[in-house]
């Protein structure tokens, strides 16, 4: 392969003042309708037609849509300083606070140096048999209850409810499996929410009673007792001189605070920011991955196939454990290709606080540039075959000499998720236990589809049958 950029390096014309191309739009609104109703399409359909950096108009805003992995590079890591997070972040805000995916400058950085530590490699030793013995629980009660044998169910509730789990267990120290579908629901409307005020021209405050936000305030009492529930449960725990426990929770109660006004400890609002972070980072995207695997595999029997002749030559009849995980080469390369294909951060923003250049064109201060790894990850200068299902394009001798940037389904830069190693551990130890024991195959004549919010979702979920393989 021998990527080339359309719209050039970042150092090209760089006192140009001819503005970036782009769709016209209409007045004032300019291309916000389009970009309402199929944000996907018209993102792809905006790259194929202007080039690498397009610049749209959404009402007030410049909106740049950046798909060159070395302009990508620039926004994210080399000239990072110029920009911070978006205004269309402030609905996600609201859901989560002032925790680690939304906050900025020295609060973030503090907050990273907490939580680095519940990711390092032995931590990550004892969660994998925390992961395997959740997976092994849901394929045992799907045996039991006969699930998806006679009747089609959804495998991303399923999925859902996992991984909500294992963050509980591994993160928490907490079996909050009885709170999954409450907290399920309550988490989709929340980010629904989320989704339409940051895409409003003119958002609706929340605290307005209108229908939406009646029902975004009830899920957010919903998700808020959760997570105050774990805390206060926490918090007894210490003061019955049981400690605050080893966990993240555990570190980030532990930690001083000392960039607030006097230090401290962390307070519950803040301890409550963080864990609620977790809880989406860990669980919604994992689920995402995992259920755009599984209908990948659906639809390509053969690589199917090869995870299961993997895991069952990699683990016989036991439960992954860490040292497995590195074995399951296949399996990763599958799941990098369903990142690939369907990446849950499908699509992040940042804005200029000073004026820039990108890819020659000049970039205002206050401008939104928007980085789509969904379009990047099927750009043809990059990746050959781009709508093609094929997981051996990651290995490392096709690999090379591919942009660092031109793959990057979490994120890139300082801010690159803080819980990759995590994600991909605990898919690797879930594909490989289920694609061993069962067979999934979609339900007849269902079709998915897509569903673009803060994540990238299937609308409607994934409909499977399944056919135990194991007694």
């Amino acid at each position: 392969m021998n990527p080339t950029s359309h719209a050039g390096a970042v150092t090209r014309a760089a006192a140009s003042s001819i503005s970036a191309p782009g769709p016209r739009g209409i007045p004032f609104f300019g291309s916000a309708f389009p970009a309402w109703r199929d944000p996907i399409g018209f993102m792809t359909t905006s790259r194929e037609r202007y080039g690498d950096v397009v610049r749209c108009r959404f009402g007030p805003y410049d909106y740049y849509l950046v798909t060159d992995p070395d302009v990508v590079r620039h926004v994210l890591l080399d000239n990072a300083k110029a920009y911070t997070k978006s205004r269309n972040y402030i609905g996600l805000k609201v859901v989560l606070g002032e925790g680690l995916l939304t906050s900025e400058g020295e609060p973030w950085r503090r907050q990273r140096k907490l939580a680095q530590p519940a990711f390092h490699r032995a931590a990550l030793a004892g969660f994998a048999a925390q992961m395997a013995g959740a997976t092994r629980a849901m394929l045992e009660r799907w045996r039991a209850e006969d699930l998806g044998a006679s009747r089609p169910f959804c495998v991303h509730e399923e999925m859902m409810r996992l991984t909500f789990r294992i963050v509980g267990l591994t993160l928490f120290s907490a079996d909050v499996d009885g709170d999954a579908r409450e907290v399920g629901h309550a988490l989709d409307t929340a980010l629904r929410w989320a989704n339409d005020f940051a895409e409003s021209i003119v958002p609706i405050p929340p605290y307005v009673p209108t229908p939406a936000n009646l029902r975004f305030k009830k899920a957010m009492k919903t998700l808020d007792g959760v997570v105050y529930r774990l805390i206060a449960d926490r918090r007894a725990q210490a003061a019955a001189d049981r400690g605050c426990g080893d966990d993240l929770l555990g570190m980030l109660m532990a930690a001083v605070d000392d960039g607030g006004e006097g230090g401290g400890r962390m307070t519950d609002r803040q301890l409550r920011d963080e864990v609620i972070t977790m809880v989406l980072a860990g669980h919604e995207t994992t689920a995402n991955l995992l259920s755009w695997t599984f209908y990948l595999l659906a639809e390509h029997p053969e690589v199917e196939a090869r995870v299961r002749e993997e895991a069952t030559r990699v683990l016989g009849d036991r439960d992954p454990a860490l040292e497995d995980v590195r074995a399951l080469e296949y399996t990763k390369l599958v799941l990098e290709e369903a990142l690939r294909l369907y990446p849950p951060a499908w699509i992040f923003e940042r804005q200029s606080v000073e004026a820039d250049t990108l890819g020659g064109y000049p970039v205002k201060a206050g401008s939104i540039v928007g980085v789509c790894p969904y379009v990047i990850h099927r750009h043809p200068a990059y990746w050959d075959r781009p709508e093609a299902f094929d997981p051996e394009r990651f290995r490392a001798e096709r690999a090379e000499g591919r942009p660092r940037y031109a793959y990057l389904p979490f994120g890139g830069g300082a801010r690159t998720c803080i819980g990759n190693h995590f994600a991909m551990m605990e898919a690797q130890i879930i594909l490989a236990m289920i694609a061993r024991d069962e067979r999934l195959s979609l339900a007849p004549g269902f079709r998915v589809e897509l569903d673009p919010l803060i994540t990238l979702r299937p609308k409607r979920g994934v409909r499977v049958t399944r056919r135990p393989l194991r007694a």
